[in-house]
């Protein structure tokens, strides 16, 4: 990534997790890549509130330390591949898990929307042939 681009995508990176950590649904839905929204939307109401669904503060998970692990690119598409940690209280404990999240960019680097691993691979929403890592 070039200097505008890592730039770019480090402020929607930032403004996607802190959506998600603070409960904005509006804004964590604008930065989701569009191909999910529609995905959930063409579900019905309840998937779709089951997936966006940010009100509960004390089971919301908190995402920190995201890390790039990989870049690809093809013409003016980058997927990047990012870890971050996810904590979630559970009752009397606190579980940590490293997930998956994709962020992806269609015009070289100047708008990103994020997938999380699981949509990523789902052909319904990110066909294999459009699929970088």
């Amino acid at each position: 990534l070039n200097a505008d681009q890592e730039s770019s995508l480090h402020t929607a990176m930032v403004s996607y997790i802190n959506s998600r950590n603070n409960g904005a649904v509006m804004s964590y839905v604008g930065y989701t890549h569009p191909n999910v929204v529609a995905f959930y939307k063409k579900s019905g109401d309840e998937a779709f509130k089951s997936n966006f669904d940010l009100s509960n503060d004390e089971e919301r998970p908190f995402f920190q330390d995201g890390i790039i692990k990989t870049i690809e690119s093809k013409g003016n598409t980058i997927h990047v591949k990012y870890e971050f940690q996810k904590i979630e209280n559970e009752d009397y404990f606190v579980n940590v898990a490293n997930i998956i999240v994709i962020a992806i960019s269609e015009d070289d680097g100047q708008t990103w929307f994020f997938v999380d691993e699981k949509d990523y691979f789902n052909n319904d929403i990110i066909p294999k042939k459009e699929r970088l890592i």
